[in-house]
């Protein structure tokens, strides 16, 4: 699933709530998405930031949610997985057994995963941080090779609990 998609099918409050973590904990980077996507509609910067926070997110929501806002939406989530969910990140990727900075970053992604090791995964996820982070996550990791990998898809297709909420 594409970032513009994962907004398509959130709900206004996990947006909203997605967004007020961003607007609060990263400043500069909601600034400079405001005004990327103020740029994709031939807005000025400051017509935006003039609007009440009500009024930002609703729109912001609906820029990430269209395709050509890709870009930015994927900057967005993975600003939020790294930085507010880094533990998450860590716990995952060191289950499944890949090497990483320290910080949740890998730099060599495997061609293929361990499907049970995966599944144990995705169930201590689940067990241990909120829903939404970790659907959103999972997606967001699929989508980090072109094809993704057809076991991580299965449990997306699958699996109940990982819903865009």
């Amino acid at each position: 699933m594409k970032s513009y998609t994962i907004f398509q099918k959130s709900d206004d409050e996990t947006v909203n709530n997605f967004l007020s973590w961003m607007r609060n904990q990263e400043r500069g980077v909601y600034r400079a998405a405001l005004r990327e996507l103020g740029a994709l509609k031939k807005l000025r910067p400051q017509f935006m930031q003039q609007k009440p926070v009500e009024e930002q997110f609703a729109w912001i929501k609906k820029m990430l949610a269209w395709k050509p806002a890709e870009t930015i939406a994927d900057h967005l989530l993975q600003v939020w997985l790294i930085r507010k969910h880094e533990g998450m990140l860590i716990n995952f990727i060191e289950m499944l057994g890949i090497e990483h900075n320290g910080h949740g970053v890998v730099d060599v992604l495997p061609e293929t995963l361990d499907a049970e090791k995966l599944q144990a995964a995705v169930d201590a996820l689940f067990e241990k941080y909120p829903a939404g982070a970790v659907s959103v996550y999972l997606h967001m990791f699929q989508n980090q090779t072109e094809q993704g990998w057809p076991e991580l898809q299965a449990i997306l297709d699958n699996d109940e609990r990982v819903t865009i909420r």
